[in-house]
């Protein structure tokens, strides 16, 4: 990851019963995922080129490591929207086991369609949510926000983040990459689901509106979780 730079979300049980009977209806809490069911997790190639309307996504090996870019943007609060799974944002929390794949199409770094996907375990539902909690207060501090970054003398790509859209498992940023006929628009989404937290970013040859993969990449990943 860290040579391309991108090529580089409370249970409640109610108990209802009658004359001391057992408990009925009662929701159950979401099963712990075990880091074993991680790659298996992860979509296939032909899932993504539907979800991004392309045929041509080229996927990398999965990895099972975090990168480190602090050097080039010191604020925490835009590292972990602007790149997925950063060690300096994730590293307080105690995560268990990532697995990450990168897909672009066509697979040079002047790529025009891109999903990284990953899965973050944790050893807990609450460890999850805690982070997620603690992201939440960061990304809302990266809204609007421009980030421009140089390394070894040249110029990466300009990125500018938008609005951002949180509910209580999920945030939601569009941003923008690039400039000229180099733009590309992205959509980040960082989502609680279990024990994981999945790290999701997605992006488009420019767009007159918001993309929407991340989250389409998001949800298909968890319809395939234990029930």
């Amino acid at each position: 990851m860290k040579g391309s730079l991108f090529g580089a979300l409370a249970v409640s049980v109610v108990l209802a019963g009658c004359g001391g009977g057992a408990a009925s209806g009662a929701s159950q809490a979401p099963k712990l995922v075990p880091d074993s069911a991680l790659p298996g997790l992860l979509l296939s190639t032909d899932d993504l080129n539907v979800i991004m309307g392309t045929s041509g996504m080229t996927p990398h090996p999965p990895v099972a490591q975090m990168g480190d870019h602090r050097n080039l943007l010191p604020n925490l609060n835009c590292l972990g929207v602007w790149q997925v799974n950063e060690a300096p944002i994730y590293e307080s929390s105690h995560w268990k086991s990532v697995r990450q794949q990168m897909l672009r199409a066509p697979d040079t770094d002047q790529w025009d369609n891109l999903v990284v996907q990953s899965l973050v375990s944790y050893r807990t539902i609450d460890a999850a949510r805690e982070f997620f909690t603690e992201s939440t207060d960061r990304w809302s501090k990266c809204t609007n926000h421009n980030v421009n970054i140089q390394l070894n003398g040249q110029t990466l790509p300009a990125w500018h983040s938008g609005d951002l859209t949180k509910t209580d498992s999920r945030l939601a940023m569009p941003y923008t990459r690039g400039t000229g006929d180099q733009t590309r628009s992205c959509q980040h989404v960082l989502s609680l689901a279990a024990n994981l937290i999945l790290d999701i970013q997605a992006c488009k040859p420019r767009q007159e509106s918001p993309i929407t993969q991340a989250v389409d990449v998001t949800d298909k990943i968890e319809s395939k979780l234990p029930k």
